[in-house]
């Protein structure tokens, strides 16, 4: 893999430790726990474990049709994930976690710290705080 990284851009270079990164989580989280969760209905998951965002923005992030975004949506409410509710203020249907996806959210969570850990032993607690400062930075 090294000789392959050798020559690229940015871009291409965070995209390509985005693939490892998430293919690492993946398969850990799959060693872990009983449901199957997609890489899109974890993103969900993720995204409203972080405040409330309706599923059209998180289709917008995430590139991919409303549709399919709501058909992802649903499956976690059928899963038990996450219920709808309606917001009178804006006249919108949200998602909001259950307890079930709270539960998820902490333990992607947790996962996530482990994996940080390791990476941190390989590259250093420095160079990780480097490197998440930088990536928090607005670069465009």
């Amino acid at each position: 893999m090294k000789e392959v990284l050798k020559d690229l851009n940015l871009i291409d270079l965070i995209s390509e430790k985005h693939i490892v990164l998430r293919r690492a989580v993946e398969e850990r989280w799959e060693e872990t726990m009983t449901d199957q969760i997609s890489h899109t209905e974890a993103m969900l998951l993720a995204k409203l474990g972080m405040g409330r965002i309706s599923l059209a923005e998180v289709a917008r992030q995430a590139n991919i049709s409303r549709q399919a975004m709501s058909k992802c949506a649903k499956q976690l409410e059928q899963q038990g994930y996450l219920t709808f509710e309606t917001s009178e203020e804006s006249k919108g249907k949200y998602a909001r976690l259950t307890e079930k996806g709270e539960i998820y959210c902490e333990k992607s969570k947790d996962l996530k710290m482990t994996i940080e850990k390791e990476i941190a032993n390989k590259i250093g607690e420095e160079a990780v705080g480097i490197l998440k400062e930088l990536l928090k930075k607005n670069w465009l």
